[in-house]
């Protein structure tokens, strides 16, 4: 069962991607926050990372950043509502910064269940 670290401050889209993510086969860690989930993927280990992009603290390009730095072929999905970082778009600023993959919110879990899947099949083929 792939591992899957979710980071989302907002508790209800953290749950239902939660619950969406363990109905499609993945065991999800979901993390309030940038740090804890950076904690538990170093200690813990992952398959992929999903991270919002508008958090409290360090934002998701940051996270992003220090995930790269340590993890570089980690695969990992960038999800945002409509933020802006540094007057830019967040998911654009996301895949400048490594992000193999965006999502716009709201989407369904099945979706990010699929890139998920198909960034981890890119992965073990690689």
């Amino acid at each position: 069962m792939p591992r899957v670290c979710l980071i989302d401050d907002d508790i209800l889209v953290r749950d239902a991607i939660s619950l969406g993510l363990g109905d499609a086969g993945f065991e999800v860690c979901a993390a309030p926050g940038a740090a804890s989930g950076l904690d538990f993927v170093k200690r813990e280990g992952v398959d992929a990372v999903v991270t919002d992009m508008s958090m409290p603290g360090t934002n998701g390009a940051q996270f992003i950043a220090q995930v790269r730095e340590l993890f570089p072929h980690l695969p990992l999905v960038a999800i945002s509502g409509s933020s802006v970082i540094g007057g830019r778009d967040a998911l654009e600023v996301a895949q400048e910064g490594g992000a193999n993959a965006v999502m716009t919110k709201p989407f369904r879990a099945s979706a990010l269940a699929q890139v998920i899947t198909d960034l981890l099949n890119e992965s073990a083929a690689s």
